[in-house]
């Protein structure tokens, strides 16, 4: 049966694109609002992570003297990356995993390439029993769909005390050897993985996780969060 011009004006007002961050109207094409994009920080640099350290020469994967895998953060947390952590991580506003990967395919330096393979940080039992969800894995799946990319669920965490106020020494330690591989999964063979995450701080849960896949054989591991925060003694942020 045809949809008269009036059904057709009233549907279109419910399916109205609207801005995931403010709720005001969207343009076609658009991800976030003008308004929010202006309230985006562009993160400018790579970090090592081993140590937390600005990469020098991001078209070299390994420095010299340098352990550890590059972690490429599209925006810095301040602003509006900062607000929609919080709510998808701790509000239950896990919609907001699309607008967090579409700013990762906007803004971040470097970019998976088509048949990568995407695996999100993985959390423990007792966090994603708490909040419902594993953030990572929601933001990993929308990513996965904008790229092209493959995406795989292979790794486990043990559950382990929160990261807040810690320092950095004592947030490496704290992530020593929580990861592991998930049961019967493997690494895909000469895979080239994205470790992927919502925030990085020290980089010290993608370091760990990325020892993990390396020693299982993946051919190379990268980090890649939406944001990059540095470390403050009054952080809410895990990792």
């Amino acid at each position: 049966m045809a949809i008269s011009p009036l059904s057709k004006n009233i549907l279109g007002l419910f399916l109205k694109k609207v801005c995931p961050s403010c709720g005001c109207s969207l343009e076609d094409g658009e991800l976030l609002c003008t308004w929010c994009k202006l309230r985006i920080d562009r993160c400018s640099e790579a970090h090592w992570s081993s140590t937390g350290a600005p990469v020098l020469n991001p078209s070299d994967h390994m420095e010299a003297g340098v352990a550890g895998v590059p972690v490429y953060s599209a925006v810095l947390y301040r602003g509006l990356p900062g607000e929609i952590v919080v709510r998808l991580k701790f509000k239950g506003g896990k919609h907001l995993a699309r607008a967090a990967a579409g700013m990762i395919m906007h803004y971040s330096m470097k970019l998976p390439a088509p048949g990568d393979v995407l695996v999100p940080v993985p959390a423990g039992r007792k966090r994603k029993r708490e909040r419902g969800y594993n953030q990572a894995a929601l933001l990993t799946a929308k990513l996965a769909s904008l790229s092209g990319c493959r995406s795989h669920d292979i790794l486990k965490k043990d559950d382990s005390p929160s990261q807040v106020g810690l320092s950095p020494s004592q947030r490496r330690e704290n992530v020593a050897g929580v990861f592991h591989m998930n049961g019967r999964y493997r690494v895909p063979e000469g895979a080239n993985i994205w470790l992927v995450d919502d925030v990085a701080t020290t980089c010290s849960t993608i370091d760990s996780a990325a020892g993990v896949l390396l020693d299982s054989g993946a051919m190379s591991v990268t980090g890649l969060t939406l944001a990059y925060r540095k470390r403050t003694t009054d952080s809410i942020i895990h990792r």
